[in-house]
């Protein structure tokens, strides 16, 4: 880790909100005028809080790393926190940010697409960039993809979520049940990342219903043919260079790669 590096990494450790404003205003300007155009699914006879600010208050819950909507609420019930967020946001501020039920509730209902506009947006505008020509690899935009777990415990909250067997055939064996996503991210070097795509990694209906018993559960590999899709669907003559670990190196995810003119590194 270069010097510069080491000095990012502690000013981001000290204050990652005022951190990460600076790298927001610096590459991407536009992200809360952004928010403002998203179009609203509301009642527009029943709104508190503009779009910008629904939208805004989750982006500061995750820049924040609160894990919960009940932590948000909690931590952003502070006057200098609500005045310091809408002047970030440059909102007229109000005495209280969004309650957590009053988050989840709109983005219950907010379209996904009008998000995904957003992050293919902010993808192209740093693409485009020449301050980031020296992370290409074989002159491609190196591609990270990997699962992230959402939750985890001993109860399946729902049917869709996978299980996993732990210690089998054996007295101690026990199961786990977890739901996860798949992320692919874009690299722009300095440990910058951009997220590109996501895909969740669930049990479908047909595994649910048990109405084949060939129907396996949800994974990685799977998740990865749709994930490609929708990465080259959204970018279809961006050059990209896929880099995963090796539970990605099987057939299918290779000929996807090729398929779609991409390199790979493991």
């Amino acid at each position: 880790m270069s010097r510069e590096q080491e000095r990012i990494r502690k000013k981001l450790e000290k204050n990652p909100v005022a951190e990460c404003n600076k790298i927001q205003k610096r590459f991407y300007p536009g992200l809360f005028s952004k928010f403002a155009g998203v179009k609203d699914p509301r009642h527009q006879g029943y709104i508190d809080y503009s779009v910008k600010t629904m939208l805004g208050t989750i982006y500061y819950k995750c820049i924040g790393g609160l894990s919960s909507m009940q932590e948000m609420t909690r931590k952003f019930n502070n006057e200098k926190v609500v005045e310091n967020l809408y002047t970030f946001l440059g909102e007229h501020g109000q005495e209280y940010m969004p309650h957590g039920v009053t988050v989840n509730e709109f983005l219950e209902r907010l379209n996904p697409e009008e998000l995904e506009k957003i992050r293919k947006d902010i993808v192209y505008s740093m693409v485009r960039r020449k301050t980031f020509e020296q992370a290409r690899v074989l002159k491609k935009w190196q591609v990270i993809v990997d699962a992230t777990e959402l939750d985890e415990g001993y109860k399946q909250k729902n049917e869709n979520y996978s299980s996993r067997c732990y210690n089998r055939v054996e007295k101690t064996e026990f199961t786990k049940y977890h739901r996860s996503v798949l992320e692919a991210k874009i690299y722009f070097g300095n440990n910058l990342v951009c997220s590109m795509a996501s895909e969740t990694i669930e049990n479908s209906e047909e595994y649910v219903n048990k109405r084949d018993e060939e129907v396996k559960q949800d994974c990685e590999s799977k998740a990865f043919v749709r994930l490609a899709e929708k990465i080259k669907k959204k970018f279809p003559r961006l050059p990209i260079v896929i880099t995963a670990d090796g539970l990605y190196v099987t057939q299918r995810v290779l000929q996807i790669c090729k398929k779609y003119n991409w390199d790979y590194i493991r």
